[in-house]
């Protein structure tokens, strides 16, 4: 059993928790943790967790690394958004530019931080959402983007087919979907009990559906070249082997991003870094803080 120190405790005990919006009654909160190095870097981390758009919680990601992040002197601020079905992706982002705006109207003297600078950070899903939040910013405090295991399109023809890889797994009973979802919007879904919707989703080739039933509207959630090219420093990791999101997404971005870092991970599943017993999650956050400790003078 993974133990927490009592240094690592003391910063979870010091998180400070805030409601940045209401979105249907729901309200949307954001988890401050700050750097415990003094000084404190001057940026924040604004992190959005990964689960295909359906599941997962803003709390995703595993304390050894928010200790990482902490001790190399960086504060994080985890951010809630709406979970689909309930929500669709154009209200999902919509909700998350406003966790933007009440960012830079409140954060630097909420959090008492020495700079509005920022780094959007997101994993999986995360990392698309942060990539369509980046294209869309024209905010100066965006020094930079961290894409773990991410995309910037849903034009991807595996999201649209069923995956040989998902099929493995037992079939999940369209039936049992129904009672899954909720008639009031939620921001935090267990593992436990919603990826069976990512899972049939991915079955039968119907993923995109479940955040954008409207087909026209794929094309407006899809960064373009330009756009890719327009976007500030990018940090890039993916395994080689990813059976979930393909490893050409990160290699293309890499290859039109103007100022790339691309950490490659060789021969691991998706989310590799959630494998604690595994150094390649502590290598790649420890290549990610080096990238970050050199964004001040860019």
């Amino acid at each position: 059993m993974k133990r927490t120190s009592a240094k690592g405790m003391m910063r979870i005990m010091n998180a400070s928790t805030e409601t940045y919006f209401v979105y249907e009654g729901l309200p949307l909160q954001a988890t401050f943790y700050p750097a415990s190095a003094a000084p404190p870097k001057p940026l924040t981390l604004l992190y959005l967790h990964g689960g295909g758009l359906v599941f997962g919680d803003r709390n995703d990601l595993p304390d050894t690394y928010k200790k990482m992040l902490s001790d190399a002197g960086y504060s994080l601020l985890t951010i809630d958004y709406p979970l689909a079905p309930e929500a669709q992706l154009p209200e999902i982002t919509r909700c998350l530019q406003q966790a933007l705006i009440w960012f830079s109207e409140e954060g630097k003297n909420l959090f008492n931080l020495g700079s509005k600078d920022y780094v959007l950070f997101g994993r999986s899903a995360g990392a698309y959402l942060a990539f369509l939040l980046a294209a869309r910013s024209a905010d100066p405090h965006l020094k930079g983007l961290a894409s773990f295991y991410g995309y910037y399109s849903l034009d991807e023809s595996s999201f649209h087919q069923p995956s040989t890889y998902y099929n493995t797994f037992p079939k999940v009973p369209a039936a049992y979907l129904k009672q899954l979802i909720q008639k009031q919007p939620l921001a935090v879904g267990a593992v436990t009990e919603r990826f069976p919707l990512y899972l049939h989703a991915r079955q039968t080739g119907k993923w995109v559906p479940q955040f954008l039933k409207d087909k026209s509207k794929i094309a407006a959630f899809n960064l373009t070249v330009a756009e890719l090219q327009s976007l500030p420093p990018v940090f890039l990791t993916a395994s080689t082997a990813d059976q979930d999101v393909p490893y050409k997404f990160t290699q293309q971005a890499a290859q039109l991003i103007p100022q790339t870092v691309l950490h490659p991970v060789l021969g691991m599943p998706h989310d590799f870094d959630a494998d604690l017993t595994k150094p390649a999650g502590r290598r790649t956050y420890q290549q990610f803080i080096h990238w970050l400790d050199g964004l001040y003078d860019k």
